[in-house]
């Protein structure tokens, strides 16, 4: 029989205090690899889950959204991982873009009224630049610019050389540039 760790009070609130204001940016990340909300809502529940779990092993002082999304993409490289048996990945760009595919295929948010008049706003452009961009380049822009991550903890989130993050935002912000460039060129074409 499996022995229960219990979790003192104290313990419970240093969590609280440390990782529940960074459950939107979570959630956020969440939304982002699986493209659907109830499956960003089960992998953040499998998150913070494992991350009370191990909270014993959190180093105080530290950045405890890059501890959360580290742990975050490594549930759902899992869970992929788990839910693609049959065929492993033979490397990371072929699980990178099998990773890709699964998310289009459950992007659901084309079939949500809401989501479709808010995507005619400048924030749909901004998505479709971002969608269209390989997922090596994506993630690292994400953790960089939208979760605010310094190189380093980006780099620990993925676990890539710091080098290779680098390159990826750089090379991310320039694709990410020249989408929106050619976005905005098709709007006037179009008028719309």
């Amino acid at each position: 029989m499996a022995v229960k760790r219990v979790i003192p009070a104290d313990q419970r609130l240093k969590f609280e205090r440390a990782a529940l204001p960074h459950l939107d940016a979570v959630y956020t990340a969440a939304l982002r690899l699986t493209r659907n909300p109830d499956d960003a809502e089960d992998l953040l529940q499998e998150t913070i889950l494992r991350a009370y779990r191990f909270f014993h092993q959190f180093t105080e002082g530290t950045n405890c959204r890059a501890w959360l999304l580290a742990i975050l993409y490594n549930n759902f490289r899992n869970a992929w991982r788990r839910g693609a048996r049959e065929q492993p990945a033979t490397s990371n760009e072929e699980f990178d873009r099998e990773v890709e595919a699964q998310s289009l295929r459950s992007d659901q948010t084309r079939t949500n009224p809401e989501d479709l008049i808010g995507g005619r706003m400048v924030g749909s452009q901004i998505e479709a630049a971002l969608g269209g961009i390989p997922i090596e380049f994506r993630e690292a822009l994400l953790l960089v610019d939208a979760q605010e991550l310094n190189y380093q903890e980006a780099a620990d989130v993925l676990r890539v050389p710091l080098g290779t993050i680098k390159s990826r935002v750089s090379r991310g912000r320039a694709l990410m540039r020249e989408a929106l460039r050619d976005l905005d060129r098709a709007r006037v074409k179009t008028g719309s």
